[in-house]
């Protein structure tokens, strides 16, 4: 993609991505939920808000080129307001990939749930259960995100026991992405690329394979 200023509105959000009339729609009821569920109810920082679409859903838009083809479930820990994973949600809804959006804030899940019910996505399971707790159930994911949630190490503890074999990790990072991985190279394993972020010059994109206990 082209270097092009970050979107501030829902149409230069679709613009950047040739979104069609349907998809432009689904963002736009998204953001409108988005703001009224945040006007009473804390989903997201609310001083965040101006600048949503270049720092939440640009961000997280940024990391559906990186989803393989192939792959067909995704689990994202900390959804949050649902970035990144409401957002690939309804880029990737043609896909026959089914995504797990998980928090265990329970006025989170809600909003999730409810939005992702409202704009008829039905790939999408919403669970306010802690991720840990996916680990005794043995489930697995060929794509696992997390954005802002905790550091490399820590993340890698919740989602390596839950990657699929072949599965890819895709966490976006900030400034201290490098100390973050020399942290968790004493403790792990694993294969990684790094991606320079298009929302901030001092952020990357962090792609992980074949994590494991040292």
């Amino acid at each position: 993609m082209a270097e092009t200023a970050l979107p501030q509105s829902l149409d230069e959000f679709a613009d950047r991505h040739a979104l069609d009339a349907e998809t432009h729609a689904m963002f736009a009821q998204y953001d409108e939920r988005l703001l009224e569920t945040a006007a009473h109810t804390n989903v997201i920082s609310r001083n965040t808000l101006p600048d949503r679409w270049a720092r939440h859903y640009e961000d997280s838009a940024q990391l559906f080129p990186l989803i393989r083809e192939g792959a067909s479930t995704l689990l994202d820990i900390g959804s949050g307001a649902g970035f990144p994973g409401l957002v690939l949600g309804i880029l990737c809804r043609d896909r026959p990939l089914k995504i797990t959006l998980a928090d265990s804030v329970g006025k989170k899940a809600r909003f999730l749930a409810e939005t992702a019910h409202a704009l008829g996505l039905s790939h999408i399971t919403v669970s306010s259960d802690r991720v840990e707790s996916f680990h005794v159930k043995r489930m697995s994911f060929d794509v696992i995100t997390a954005r802002a949630v905790t550091a490399l190490d820590g993340l890698l503890a919740l989602a390596s026991p839950l990657l699929a074999p072949g599965g890819m990790l895709i966490f976006p990072k900030g400034a201290r992405a490098d100390e973050e991985l020399t942290a968790a190279a004493t403790g792990w394993r694993f294969n990684h690329e790094k991606r320079a972020s298009h929302t901030d010059p001092d952020a990357s994109i962090l792609i992980l394979t074949e994590p494991g206990r040292r």
